[in-house]
């Protein structure tokens, strides 16, 4: 438990860094430093994105997935009348 929670913490910590070094560099980029500064900070952005991502799957929970075997209870769409043989609403 500690484990999950020291990985879920750091990498959240690390990738909020990440993004904002990233931010800070197009940042510089835009006001003049140039554009190796932008491009840099544009990669950076991105990573410090996947940082966050990776680190919100860091717990013991299964991972979400779409339930293919669950149908829905009412088929029919009250918005455009599917499944009402193609009749007009009154």
């Amino acid at each position: 438990m500690l484990k999950y929670l020291a990985k879920g913490l750091l990498g959240r910590l690390l990738g909020y860094g990440t993004l904002s070094i990233g931010f800070w560099l197009l940042f510089r980029g835009f006001s003049g430093a140039g554009i190796p500064h932008g491009l840099a900070g544009g990669a950076v952005v991105l990573a410090g994105m996947y940082l966050l991502v990776v680190s919100r799957q860091a717990g013991p929970y299964p991972k979400p997935a779409y339930l293919e075997d669950v149908e829905e209870d009412n088929p029919i769409d009250p918005f455009d009348g599917s499944g009402e043989s193609h009749q007009l609403p009154p």
